[in-house]
């Protein structure tokens, strides 16, 4: 039986998705075409983003690399989102997923990405270099939280947006980037983004039907993934106009881990909360992203001045520094005050745990600094 690795193009596309559909319906049905309409379209370009096992012409197994533009405050960065995982279920314990992965790995680190996520079991993707850190905040906000805590009704209604070709989408991409971690979308693909997943895209509409602020949502739990506003003001009311309108007792809301407006009234009302990982990360550029980081983290909460040296295994040492001048992440040749390895660097510096749980220090200027904000809206996730 021949078999070979090759990437997919555009005459693949249909028994692609029949493939990742029968691999991932084993537990309940998917649709991929209609889950992540941003990913799967049968063009040479989208297809050629995924490598694969075929035996005898056939796909056996499927591994996607999915470009992502990842901004962290004024940095952008070059990730690679990791997903459609797949090997046929008769095929299983032959190496296949083994071997997508290392090629993927080696693809991203030849064409220069900077940073790679994905979703899935924490040991399964260790083996290649990945580890469950990062942050996401998620807050339980019921209708007596809300009813005790406003007065009159939001003048906000949400209305559930139908078409990309929504006038309204222009807006919303603008209070998008105003975010402070943030993926690269633009108007011609918004709508796609926000409906990924099979969540819904609503604007915020006030009394005189003029659009304010937007949420993305799962419509069935009432899940929020995105919201905001035009005004400090407006994202403040999205919060009891949402919970008003969802015929649910208690809804949540996920936000990044950085403040906000819409943190900051979450965390006032909001019944209960809860701090969980944003995903398994893979830090190819070190020095640069947590050079973002550290100074995204200054920026919005402060932070003590100090220094330290940290050993990554792999990659070398890096200076940390934070000041009244500012921050910053170098490359240095000198003494270590704590050597790790990349998955003890990553849960140290990114969480969502306090530093200490990690294991490789204490008592150090890393428990005031971390966890840093590393963070992928769910949206932007494959």
């Amino acid at each position: 039986m021949a078999e070979q690795i090759v990437r997919l193009d555009a005459d693949d596309f249909e028994e692609a998705l029949d493939f990742i559909n029968l691999v991932f319906s084993a537990y309940e049905p998917h649709d991929f075409e209609r889950l992540l309409p941003k990913l799967y379209r049968p063009t040479d370009e989208a297809m050629a983003r995924h490598l694969a096992v075929k035996r005898d012409g056939k796909i056996r197994a499927i591994v996607g690399v999915y470009p992502i533009e990842l901004h962290i405050g004024d940095a952008v960065f070059r990730t690679a989102g990791v997903g459609a995982v797949s090997v046929h279920p008769r095929d299983r314990g032959r190496g296949y997923m083994h071997q997508l992965m290392a090629a993927s790995v080696a693809q991203m680190r030849e064409e220069s990405y900077e940073i790679s996520w994905l979703g899935g079991q924490r040991q399964r993707y260790g083996y290649f270099g990945y580890e469950v850190c990062g942050s996401v905040f998620e807050f339980s906000v019921s209708k007596a939280n809300v009813r005790h805590s406003y007065g009159s009704p939001s003048e906000l209604t949400l209305e559930k947006v139908t078409s990309a070709d929504d006038e309204r989408i222009p807006a919303v991409v603008r209070w998008h980037d105003l975010q402070p971690v943030r993926c690269s979308r633009h108007a011609d693909t918004f709508y796609d983004v926000a409906t990924s997943w099979y969540h819904d895209l609503f604007t915020a509409l006030d009394a005189e039907r003029r659009a304010a602020g937007y949420v993305v949502a799962d419509s069935s739990t009432g899940m929020v993934f995105e919201a905001a506003g035009e005004s400090e003001a407006a994202t403040r009311a999205l919060v009891p106009a949402w919970v008003r309108q969802r015929n649910r007792d208690s809804v949540r809301f996920e936000t990044a881990p950085v403040p906000s407006p819409l943190v900051d009234e979450l965390g006032r009302i909001a019944e209960g909360y809860r701090i969980r990982p944003s995903g398994n990360w893979q830090i190819f550029d070190w020095e640069r992203v947590l050079g973002a980081l550290l100074a995204l983290r200054a920026r919005t909460t402060g932070l003590a001045s100090g220094e330290i040296i940290v050993g990554i295994e792999g990659y070398g040492h890096l200076r940390l520094a934070a000041s009244a001048e500012g921050t910053a992440c170098e490359r240095t040749e000198a003494a270590a005050a704590v050597e790790m390895s990349a998955a003890i660097a990553m849960r140290t510096l990114f969480g969502p745990h306090p530093p200490w749980t990690a294991g490789a220090i204490s008592g150090s200027v890393l428990d005031g600094w971390c966890p840093l904000p590393l963070y992928l809206p769910r949206q932007d996730e494959v």
